[in-house]
């Protein structure tokens, strides 16, 4: 297996070619010290036996971001587009739409997924495939949102222009350097949008996530995942969403190019070879305006300070409900009632709440259910201590 590179402590926001941070390792290839994993006792019982293939949930988040007007959301839930002519006519309802949006982070995600493969006879042959054995979303937008305990200067600064000196697009179909002969401004970049005779032409805001330390969430995440004795694939990314927003200008070449069935269209039949370079030549571009959500100030900092809280403090109030959802081999979201449940649950008399037994007051049906449990517990720990998850 091909040895993984040393992360940056520091990331920004992926490139516009990539929605998220990831990582995929196979767990037996890592050894765990036993001092760095958490303890056993900390285990809920598991919610589910049965296996599940991948399927990708819905996105959730604490935080709902207004609804903008004729708009849709990409497959991929990166870019909002809208072609609501308003934008594109009148600067001063475009500008209001922009700043709105601005005040509200993209959706920031953290999700851990284990896999491993199985050897399934088929007839005369063998075949493998892939059981997904939990795939598991937490929602981390909030660590985004400002309090009233942080610092001024991680506080959201609403609209930014493109520095002198940054490559972007300003009303051309390629990139160009900010020069510094004048002060950039929102005000008068979207005024050059909204007066531009092109038919043809695009506004993005762009939200960015700033100095959020991905690899050591990544590494805390692992050992988790290691301490419960998994030997599958783990893959661990970052998604960021929702944190591109477009405003095309209500021509038909921009109405036409959102069409889904009109792009299948073009793709089997070939002709987006030259819808391709004709869009790209009618097309003007606006892309100078940004909106930065930092999770902590920056590397040079020294001390360094957080909007709301660590990565490391952000795992120990997850830890729990993430390893009960492991072992559990959930599908889906995680949730604050999620967390209260598992709090509950190891408040519960027994192993931390696994020993819990229901009673029914029927003397036969308690001996049959105390007997099923303790059976399904020996089942697991035993499992646990030779590892789970490995491909066969």
């Amino acid at each position: 297996m091909p040895s993984k590179s040393t992360p940056r402590v520091y990331r920004d926001e992926p490139g516009d070619d990539a929605a998220s941070t990831s990582s995929a390792v196979l767990m037996q290839d890592i050894d765990y010290p036993e001092a760095a994993l958490p303890a056993y006792e900390e285990v809920v019982a598991s919610e589910s036996s049965g296996r599940s293939t991948t399927h990708e949930p819905e996105p959730q988040s604490y935080l709902t971001q207004p609804l903008i007007p004729a708009s849709q959301l990409s497959r991929d839930k990166t870019t909002t587009t809208t072609h609501w002519p308003e934008y594109s006519e009148d600067p001063s309802a475009l500008q209001e739409m922009l700043e709105e949006q601005a005040k509200y982070p993209p959706i920031f995600t953290a999700r851990i997924t284990g896999t491993h493969s199985e050897t399934v006879h088929k007839k005369d042959k063998k075949e493998k495939t892939t059981v997904t054995d939990f795939d598991i979303r937490l929602d981390m937008t909030h660590l985004l949102v400002p309090g009233s305990n942080t610092p001024n200067n991680l506080k959201i600064q609403g609209l930014q222009h493109a520095s002198a000196g940054t490559k972007v697009y300003q009303g051309h179909r390629i990139k160009s350097i900010v020069t510094g002969d004048f002060e950039p401004g929102v005000g008068a970049a979207i005024q050059q949008y909204t007066s531009s005779a092109f038919p043809v032409r695009s506004f993005t805001l762009r939200r960015q996530i700033l100095y959020y330390d991905s690899a050591a969430l990544e590494n805390l995440l692992t050992s988790l995942v290691g301490s419960t004795n998994y030997r599958g694939h783990l893959k661990i990314t970052f998604p960021i969403t929702h944190n591109r927003i477009t405003v095309y200008s209500p021509c038909w070449q921009n109405r036409l190019r959102d069409k889904t069935w009109l792009r299948w269209i073009f793709y089997l039949t070939f002709l987006w070879i030259f819808a391709w370079p004709y869009l790209w030549f009618m097309t003007r571009r606006w892309e100078v305006l940004t909106s930065q959500f930092p999770y902590s100030c920056s590397p040079d900092c020294g001390n360094r300070k957080f909007v709301t809280k660590s990565e490391k403090a952000f795992f120990e109030e997850w830890r729990p409900s993430l390893r009960r959802a492991i072992l559990g081999k959930k599908q889906g979201w995680i949730d604050e009632e999620y967390k209260l449940g598992t709090e509950d649950a190891l408040r519960q008399p027994g192993a931390n709440g696994m020993d819990r037994i229901p009673i029914t007051g029927n003397a036969v049906a308690d001996g049959a259910l105390g007997f099923l449990h303790h059976a399904a517990t020996m089942r697991r720990e035993i499992a646990m201590a030779g590892g789970w998850g490995a491909d066969s």
